[in-house]
């Protein structure tokens, strides 16, 4: 298993290889597996005045959760007595020649029959879908105590036809698309930093891989590692001044730190992983631990250390020779990772505290690249060049079907809100 790595051009044109899809459609979400019977029931009734757009996307946001049995009502009459312990209701009124837009909503805890928000929101037709993500937000915060991943954001990079590779961002959920940049050659390994400012990724357009750093806002990129050999799987540090980068300048492939400033010849790097043959795919927590990918045993599997380069411990025990790419939660006290068990390429959650591990993935065949939503209770992955979202216990699996606009290589949930 010592080539689980070495070469990342192979390793990408596998991951192409396994189709191409391109097309846009404004479709709801599908759950594809779990039961949410258990959960507290939470009522969506048709606000008045709406088009049905309203009450669709409100229901949309509480079923990813896999926290809720939602459930729909064309109006309150509809609702049997005792059905749900919560009801979200509202109105919305909207100017036909402006496109302003208003909603009245309110959240009702049935049980006590306290009215627990009501709250107001105007904003343009155009921007409907993020201002229900905020109003959505607010809700959740106040069902739960914790913030939720609705107003978040996710990358990907994605292969949109022969020689054309765009990184695009979008919503959460997939929806609102804008393209980051666009170009001949392969995209992958995104990693965002915590201000959620910055992106880096990986290119060919050198005709080897090379790390960038793009600047969201202004659109500007830079390299930031282009060393002799391979140049690959960055992760930003929490104080977003330095990368983790794979370099093979030197015998085999090592995870190194590189200042998050432009490339040049004089540039230098710092050793942080020298383990075995291969190191890397580097994931750097905010309490500054590191997770790798390594074949110091044998085959691929996942280590720990940290920034100041303790001895590294292994953590994928038992479960298999074959456990990649891991990722830490943003409170660091699990990772989500890939497992490989009879050809099988699934998406799991390993608890760094209990040590216990699961999958998190239903169906799964070729699961790449999990992460975490920043408030940990989503994992976002694809499979079979369909995206995923699943809940953090693995009993609610969503399918996002808004999210065909590409070939997907790779992705990446942002780690604010």
């Amino acid at each position: 298993m010592k080539m689980f790595n070495r070469s990342i051009n192979k390793k990408l044109l596998l991951i192409l290889s396994v189709g191409f899809s391109f097309a846009y459609a404004d479709q709801n979400i599908e759950i594809v597996g779990g039961n949410s019977a258990g959960n507290p029931k939470l009522a969506v009734v048709n606000f008045t005045n709406e088009d049905g757009s309203v009450s669709d996307e409100i229901t949309s946001d509480f079923k990813i959760t896999g926290e809720f049995n939602v459930l729909n009502y064309v109006s309150n009459n509809s609702i049997e007595s005792g059905a749900a312990q919560y009801t979200i209701s509202g109105s919305v009124t909207q100017d036909p020649v402006s496109g302003q837009m208003q909603i009245d909503y309110q959240l009702l805890n049935n049980t006590t029959n306290q009215v627990l928000l009501s709250q107001t929101a105007a904003f343009n037709k155009k921007f409907q879908r993020k201002a229900i993500h905020a109003i959505d937000d607010n809700i959740y915060k106040k069902l739960t105590n914790t913030p939720s991943a609705f107003t978040s954001k996710v990358a990907l990079a994605v292969q949109q036809g022969p020689g054309k590779y765009a990184v695009v961002l979008a919503d959460y959920d997939g929806y609102n698309p804008k393209t980051l940049i666009s170009m001949a050659h392969p995209i992958t390994s995104l990693a965002w930093d915590n201000s959620g400012n910055y992106l880096s990724y990986v290119t060919y357009e050198t005709g080897k891989p090379v790390v960038y750093v793009q600047n969201i806002k202004a659109g500007t990129r830079y390299v930031v590692a282009n060393f002799n050999g391979s140049n690959s799987s960055p992760a930003f540090t929490p104080n977003s001044q330095k990368l983790a980068v794979t370099l093979s300048k030197d015998y085999g492939s090592h995870v190194y730190l590189v200042d998050k400033q432009r490339y040049t010849s004089a540039s230098g790097a710092i050793p942080l992983v020298n383990f075995g043959t291969i190191d890397t795919e580097a994931d750097i927590s905010n309490t500054g631990k590191v997770v790798f990918t390594s074949d110091h045993d044998g085959g691929p599997q996942i280590f720990m250390t940290d920034l100041n380069g303790s001895a590294p411990m292994r953590v994928t025990n038992g479960l298999g020779k074959y456990n990649t790419t891991a990722r830490f939660s943003n409170d660091a006290s699990k990772i989500t990772f890939i497992n490989r068990n009879n050809g099988v390429l699934q998406a799991y959650v390993l608890d760094l505290v209990t040590q216990s591990a699961y999958p998190i993935s239903q169906n799964a065949n070729h699961d790449i690249a999990p992460s975490f939503a920043p408030n940990d209770k989503l994992i976002m992955f694809s499979s079979d060049n369909s995206v995923y979202i699943s809940n953090i216990t693995g009993t609610t699996q969503t399918k996002l079907n808004n999210l065909n606009y590409g070939q997907v290589i790779d992705q990446r949930w942002s780690k604010n809100f």
